[in-house]
């Protein structure tokens, strides 16, 4: 909610607002005693008596503005309702700010979704009533009615309430509550009304952020509910690609490294969507009750700007990487680059002693981050290039992943018509590679590769809450597939640190900007997508100058490529990778906000 600027209220607004009568008299019946209190010396009474009903009326005109006097500054902080009892729409705690100034004022509120209009009254008790109406956007008549009452004991505004459905009778939220402390600066209230980026000196922040929810095209599906492919990975009806629920929402096995929370993070601020803006808002929140996805979030400049989910999922909850973990895998290969512990022309089998004398071995870091290693392609009974049978054996069983790696299905050239295949020859996707990187870091970094993760991305993306990384029982990590889970809020932090990273004059900059640049052709592997960088999908048919971790089911992040273009697209899907012609429209309208115009 936006800062309430002051303006006279509405005429009716003492009737309609509770608390506005004291003891039966209205303000007009105040301001008539005044006006001839000396007619009380004509009923006999003293001068004394007359001078002393004056002074009452007095007091009791000039108590209010005392109150409102006291009242005066701007009161940030935070509104919390109950479910709603009608359709069981969840709890939810929206920012607020009120700028009190006088007895009574009202403002309008708008953003990329509802329209509300707010008055405030000061009753002569110190009471503050507040009553707001609200509509969605595409509404014309009002939709909600919200009342608060409360007062400022210990200079914290505490107001309580309820809200009610259109005709102001009929309660929908049992409870509502809001708790503001004075705040000091100015206020922006214009440039919020007029729905300008520019939000300095407010406190929208994800703390009191509310997700839009909005209804799915169907339920989400559990791995039961699922058939299994090639490899064991899940497909859903019609065979398409599937990552279920309580995968996708999983808390991995009990064996995973787990980072420590840490809650002294900082807030991620929030704005509302500008005009130009507000339109792809909506056609986001339109797009996911079409698709099997759960969650789509549109960041700008470090801040969020929209997040729209199917319902249950909130900033805290943890999502899986899937092979967006590829991604990471390389971006922490590239501080280990940055801090003089690998080189892209560093041989496996150099970091890895078991790889001595094999085909992979030969690989470089670059062939290997380019999916490149030359060795064998995956088959029908793999799973991107791991067969069930060696994912039980080596990743959750006895093995571990420095054993698999040296086995000859892994470790051994794919052979073309002629002769094998030799590293840095042909784009491969297959989980190989990413995991012959986490082994690298493994062994060179000085520490298990998820804590070098957790040093090098997380901590300096300030993440807030526990992550955890897919390893095996060695506690290898594997660096592919499954291998992170972070919170929603965490993702989006750790999104907005590459981004910034991006556009420095630095190694780990350039880094990125190479990552996110075509190094090897990659035609038909995944939809519209024909490059690729370093773990990551290039040339972007349907979003130019872009480039992209991309996981199974749908798990997408997507940063532009131009110097000062911020924006950042991210979805987290069951099964949205066969619907990208509808998604990345709304991706490619939403970079291109951040273009700078070419002379």
């Amino acid at each position: 909610m936006t800062a309430l600027s002051t303006a006279p209220a509405p005429k009716d607004l003492t009737s309609e607002v509770p608390g506005a009568e004291v003891d039966g008299l209205q303000p007009d019946s105040l301001r008539t005693d005044l006006i001839n209190p000396l007619k009380l010396d004509e009923s006999g009474l003293s001068l004394a008596k007359a001078v002393a009903a004056v002074a009452c009326a007095l007091a009791g005109l000039t108590s209010p503005l005392a109150l409102a006097s006291a009242l005066d500054g701007r009161w940030t902080g935070a509104l919390t309702c109950s479910e709603n009892t009608a359709n069981r729409s969840p709890s939810f705690t929206i920012p607020l700010t009120l700028t009190v100034s006088g007895i009574s004022g009202t403002s309008d509120r708008t953003d990329g979704q509802t329209v509300e209009t707010f008055s405030y009254q000061l009753a002569p008790s110190g009471q503050l009533d507040i009553q707001s109406q609200g509509r969605r956007r595409s509404d014309t008549e009002t939709r909600w009615v919200t009342r608060l009452s409360g007062h400022a004991p210990n200079g914290t505004l505490e107001l309580q309430g309820q809200m009610f459905a259109a005709d102001g009778k009929t309660r929908v939220r049992e409870r509502c509550s809001a708790s503001l402390s004075r705040t000091t600066g100015t206020t922006t209230t214009a440039a919020i009304d007029q729905g300008t980026p520019s939000l300095s000196n407010t406190s929208l922040n994800h703390k009191n952020f509310q997700i839009r929810e909005v209804a799915p095209k169907t339920p989400p599906k559990n791995q039961a509910a699922t058939t299994p492919g090639p490899g064991g990975a899940p497909l859903g009806e019609g065979g398409v690609l599937y990552l279920p629920e309580d995968w996708l929402l999983g808390s991995g096995q009990p064996w995973h490294y787990r980072t420590t929370p840490r809650p002294q993070a900082q807030p991620v601020p929030v704005r509302p969507a500008s005009p130009a803006e507000a339109p792809i808002v909506q056609r986001a929140e339109a797009l996911m009750q079409q698709i099997e996805s759960r969650v789509l979030v549109l960041l700008d400049a470090g801040e969020i700007v929209s997040i729209t989910t199917t319902g249950g999922i909130r900033l805290d909850s943890r999502l899986m990487s899937a092979s967006m973990a590829k991604t990471m895998t390389a971006l922490a290969a590239g501080k280990a680059i940055c801090s003089g512990r690998l080189s892209l022309g560093q041989r496996a089998d150099a970091a890895i002693p078991a790889l001595s004398g094999t085909d992979l071995g030969a690989a470089t870091l670059r062939d290997l981050l380019m999916m490149a290693s030359g060795t064998t392609e995956p088959g029908e009974r793999d799973y991107l290039g791991t067969t069930a049978e060696e994912t039980r054996f080596h990743l959750e069983g006895a093995g571990n992943l420095e054993r698999l790696l040296a086995t000859p299905s892994q470790s051994t050239a794919q052979r073309g018509v002629f002769s094998k295949i030799k590293p840095g020859e042909r784009f491969s996707y297959k989980s190989r590679d990413p995991y012959t990187v986490a082994m690298m870091l493994e062994r060179t970094v000085g520490m298990p590769a998820p804590r070098w993760m957790q040093e090098q991305l997380l901590a300096p993306a300030d993440a807030e809450h526990s992550a955890i990384f897919a390893t095996d029982r060695s506690g290898y990590f594997r660096g592919a597939n499954d291998g992170m889970r972070l919170a929603l809020i965490d993702w989006i932090r750790l999104a907005i640190y590459i981004d910034k990273e991006r556009q420095k004059d630095s190694c780990f900059g350039r880094f990125i900007r190479d990552m996110g640049s075509t190094q090897i052709r990659a035609p038909s592997l995944v939809n519209h997508m024909s490059g690729y960088g370093y773990f990551t999908f290039t040339e972007n048919a349907m979003v130019p100058q872009s480039f992209w971790a991309a996981g199974y089911g749908g798990q997408r992040i997507g940063w532009s490529t131009e110097t000062g273009n911020s924006r950042i697209f991210m979805m987290f899907s069951n099964s949205a990778d066969r619907q990208m012609d509808l998604i990345y429209p709304i991706a490619r309208d939403w970079m291109r906000l951040g273009s700078k115009p070419r002379n």
